[in-house]
């Protein structure tokens, strides 16, 4: 009879170990999938647009322009990275209208800068006198910084029409 009731003991300990573990793990999965889905599929939907990024040198002082397009998403704000010379310069737009160092609106040159809506385009003015090696942006959607969405490497100047 002992040895009936020593593996019914063993059987109900595995079954509550199992129970445990899986708890565990399908917790930590949910939180990862939540992560990757707010970010799925959104990977061609915020972009920088290469023909209005570029270098002002005839204005006076220099000045760079980046655009970003955004598609038929709503975000929570995006995280554009400016690299000159070795050092990187971090901005963050989202959607309430605020000053940012060194940022103005394309072409009315205001200091109230936020972040294009759904289905929108924006140019900005980033105050430098030196030619960024490259731009990337990261969109942040439902809380989760999402992987860079774009990057220009080869900035160039402006064309003059």
């Amino acid at each position: 009879m002992s040895e009936v009731v020593s593996s019914i003991l063993m059987i109900v300990l595995v079954l509550v170990l199992i129970g445990v573990v899986w708890g565990v793990i399908r917790n930590l999965m949910d939180k990862e999938l939540n992560k990757t889905e707010a970010c799925f599929g959104n990977f061609d939907k915020i972009s920088l647009d290469d023909s209005y990024t570029c270098y002002n040198i005839t204005s006076t002082p220099d000045e760079f322009y980046f655009s970003i397009n955004v598609g038929d998403i709503n975000l929570d704000k995006i995280l554009v990275s400016i690299s000159i010379q070795g050092t990187t310069n971090s901005i963050e737009l989202n959607s309430t209208s605020r000053t940012i160092a060194n940022v103005r609106n394309y072409p009315t040159r205001t200091t109230s800068i936020s972040a294009p809506l759904r289905n929108q385009g924006r140019t900005y003015i980033y105050a430098t006198t030196i030619i960024p090696d490259s731009i990337k942006i990261s969109p942040v959607i439902n809380g989760e910084k999402c992987q860079e969405s774009d990057s220009i490497t080869n900035i160039g100047t402006c064309s003059v029409y």
